[in-house]
Parts: C-alpha cells; sequence; structure tokens
C-alpha cells in the first residue's frame, strides 16, 4: 500500500499548498481510492505539482458531510467521468457549526448537490470487496470521549445536536493487520478502533491515518487517547489535519517512532 496526502493544514514543500482539509491517495493491490477531496482543488493542485495522475482513481470515499473533506469533489479532473462515491446516507443532511456568540450558526454541510453524481450511499457497514471495508453508525463505548461539540444538524426548523452517524472508518484487513482511516473521528478515536476491532474479531490494527479532532480537547483525554493507542498495539499512527498540532506534538513526544508526521505531498509505504 502507498498513501499520498494531497490535502493537510500543514506543508512544507514550497511547491504545495495547504489548507484546513484532508484528502488522501490510496494505492492498494490494483485500486486506487481517493479518499476525501478536502475544500477546494488544492488536491488538484497539489497532485498536478507532484505529477500526480487522479484519473487513475478508482472510486471516492468522502469520510462524512463537512465541506473541509466533501467541498473539492465539483473540482475533479474530468468531472463528466467522476468515479462511484461512498457516503454515509446521513451526510447529506444540513449541517451547522455555532459560532463564537453561542447564538448564531454557520453551514458547515456539503456544498453540492447530491442528485449530480454516482453515490453509493450506505447506512452503517459495507463491504467493497473482500478485504476493503467501510463502517458507519459508530456507537460511544468509551467513557472519556464525546461526540464534538458545536456541531448540529437541520432538520425542518429544528436544530439539533449532530451525533456524526455519517464518520465512517475505511478498513483494509491486510496480511499484517488492520489498516484504519478516518476523516476526523467526530465520534472519538477510540470509539472508532474499538467498533472497528470488533467487526473484525481476531484481528489487530497495524496502522492509523487519522483525522482525530484533538485540538483544545482536555489534557486527560488526549493522554487517555495516547494510552489507549499504546495499549491497543498500534504499530504506527499518523494523525493529520483536526489532530491539532498540540496533540500530534504530545503524540510524537510519547509514542517516539510509533507516530509518524506526515504534511501535504508526502508519501508513506506500507
Amino acid at each position: 500500500m502507498k498513501i499520498t496526502v494531497l490535502t493537510d493544514d500543514k506543508v512544507k514543500n514550497r511547491r504545495l499548498l495547504a489548507e484546513h482539509g484532508l484528502s488522501l491517495f490510496i494505492e492498494y493491490k490494483d485500486c486506487n481510492i481517493l479518499f476525501d477531496t478536502g475544500q477546494s482543488d488544492v488536491y488538484i493542485q497539489n497532485a498536478n505539482a507532484l505529477q500526480f495522475d487522479l484519473n487513475k482513481t478508482d472510486f471516492i470515499v468522502l469520510s462524512h458531510g463537512h465541506y473541509d473533506h466533501c467541498g473539492g469533489i465539483y473540482c475533479f479532473p474530468g468531472l463528466k467521468n467522476i468515479p462511484k462515491i461512498y457516503l454515509q446516507k446521513s451526510a447529506v443532511k444540513q449541517k451547522y457549526a455555532i459560532n463564537s456568540d453561542g447564538k448564531t450558526y454557520r453551514e458547515i454541510g456539503i456544498p453540492w448537490c447530491a442528485d449530480d453524481y454516482d453515490i453509493t450511499f450506505i447506512n452503517g457497514n459495507k463491504k467493497i470487496s473482500d478485504d476493503i471495508a467501510l463502517l458507519g453508525n459508530i456507537p460511544s463505548t468509551v467513557e472519556f470521549e464525546e461526540i464534538s461539540k458545536g456541531l448540529f444538524i437541520k432538520n425542518g426548523n429544528e436544530i439539533s445536536a449532530d451525533m456524526m452517524t455519517d464518520e465512517q472508518v475505511l478498513v483494509f484487513d491486510t496480511e499484517k493487520g488492520l489498516i484504519v482511516f478516518l476523516g476526523c473521528s467526530h465520534p472519538g478515536i477510540i470509539n472508532c478502533l474499538h467498533y472497528t476491532l470488533k467487526q473484525f474479531p481476531g484481528k489487530k490494527i497495524d496502522t492509523v491515518v487519522a483525522g482525530m479532532h484533538l485540538d483544545n480537547v482536555n489534557p486527560l483525554r488526549l493522554q487517555l487517547t495516547i494510552q489507549q493507542l499504546t495499549n491497543l498495539g498500534i504499530r504506527k499512527v499518523y494523525p493529520l489535519h483536526c489532530t491539532g498540532i498540540c496533540a500530534i506534538s504530545e503524540m510524537k513526544k510519547i509514542l517516539g517512532e510509533k507516530c509518524g508526521i506526515l504534511y501535504a505531498g508526502d508519501s508513506v509505504e506500507i
């Protein structure tokens, strides 16, 4: 497997761009998967700078229905021939975040019409192939984790808390173990990993590549998260995007070589 970071919040290469978002290109056996598209055409500009051909994409997985993971769809090369998209059904709901005044909201959902694309909607879990699966509707089972606060959905004229049932895990069942991808881990990264292990009894997680939404969490939750990552015996963790620079630094300090640091434009082979 080869993983290339096309979009992330951080970049070192002067030829490339960064934005608040995530996009990964995953080459696995004879399958090429685009995992998220950031919020704009940054992933395409970076792919072009890297002389990377996005037209070889077999299908697209969108991790959840937020603009910084789905927005770039409308920029995909050869838009008329855009590949099949896998998306949880609840991702198309109107999504909002509360503003700093605590009273008003801003829209953060998918900025395009789902009817315009070839989308396979999923409600829960789905096997894409013998060794690739998508997992959704992740339950809350870990005491110290909670669904990301400040996120809402709109049903009719009512706005209620978004429980982020649309967040989905992309899992590869390999000989080395499970390789897990997450966009933001809104239900909690450890919740997501525990649920993944439950769906693959007897398996171990080899690698986690994920935005973990740990920016500004309290220190206890961060330490408990890192301890759980250690307890699960994961060989390598690559924290990206919304994990937050402080959380990534703490992970690196404690996990050492088990924690890999990636920037936009970086590739890693497993």
